[in-house]
């Protein structure tokens, strides 16, 4: 009989592998000097589509700082949970802080708790539109904030809230409190990263004029309404791990990323550049 850690393991499909021509040159800077390879999605959320040397040693530190945040905190119980790959994944560790209340007059306090009985959220990040898509200005909310997340709770055995009573009962509490965080602004540039690659891997930098180099380079984010957005609604799973594609619109560069469409996951939008005419 296959196991539950089997289970899940197979639940999640491959992305698909794709090796693009190489740059030789860095996409972000332009550096023709210590380049190595570009995970366009990161290798940790399973991405399996590379630019090879594409990205100079300043640049890829810049891009993994961000990135990390994102597969250690948003996406960390998430990729032990479904064994997406890690570099380091022998040093994952076994049990995992859960907030607890042990009796119902008491404080909330931490209890570890098995990894495979770890109740965790996933959040994402809702955003509307791009305002260079839907021609509307976004007078609110135009940075890397948002007061509005898609919230799933998972487990990994069944159903998240009959999970949440069986783990009361085994550990013997009143009651648990999953915990997470959404690090949007290192999210926002993880697209922003994710968008002006695929455009590059898929239409060549030479055929547009890149729109978020400026925003990588130096983490600014004040007009991502204007570049980064959402449906801002809820979309059935996919049968797929992730979503990538690209679009024209009135002469822009268009890229749809869905991560982790499996599981019924936002989709966002991110103009990556303008066409040269």
């Amino acid at each position: 009989m296959e196991s539950i850690s089997q289970k899940l393991k197979s639940f999640l499909p491959d992305h698909p592998a794709k090796i693009y021509p190489s740059a030789k040159r860095c996409i972000y800077c332009g550096s023709t000097e210590n380049l190595s390879d570009e995970h366009i999605i990161p290798f940790g959320m399973g991405g399996q589509m590379v630019i090879p040397k594409a990205s100079c040693k300043a640049c890829s530190g810049l891009s993994s700082a961000f990135e990390g945040t994102c597969l250690r905190t948003m996406f960390g119980p998430l990729r032990m949970l479904y064994d997406l790959p890690s570099y380091r994944k022998k040093s994952r560790p076994k049990k995992l802080p859960l907030k607890v209340k042990i009796d119902s007059k008491d404080d909330w306090t931490k209890m570890d708790v098995e990894q495979t009985d770890y109740p965790f959220l996933v959040l994402f990040p809702i955003f509307q539109l791009p305002d260079l898509l839907s021609g509307k200005v976004t007078v609110d909310g135009r940075d890397a904030k948002t007061n509005k997340l898609w919230i799933r709770g998972a487990s990994a055995s069944q159903g998240f809230f009959s999970h949440m009573d069986t783990l009361i009962a085994k550990l013997g509490v009143h009651a648990v409190m999953p915990e997470a965080k959404a690090h949007v602004e290192e999210f926002c540039l993880m697209l922003a990263k994710i968008g002006h690659a695929y455009a590059n891997a898929e239409i060549g930098c030479d055929k547009f004029e890149p729109l978020l180099t400026s925003a990588l380079l130096r983490k600014d984010l004040s007009n991502r309404a204007d570049f980064i957005g959402g449906l801002g609604r809820d979309e059935a799973p996919s049968s797929a791990l992730h979503e990538l594609s690209v679009h024209d619109h009135n002469n822009l560069v268009v890229v749809r990323i869905r991560l982790l469409a499996k599981l019924g996951t936002p989709t966002y939008y991110v103009v990556a550049g303008r066409r040269f005419l």
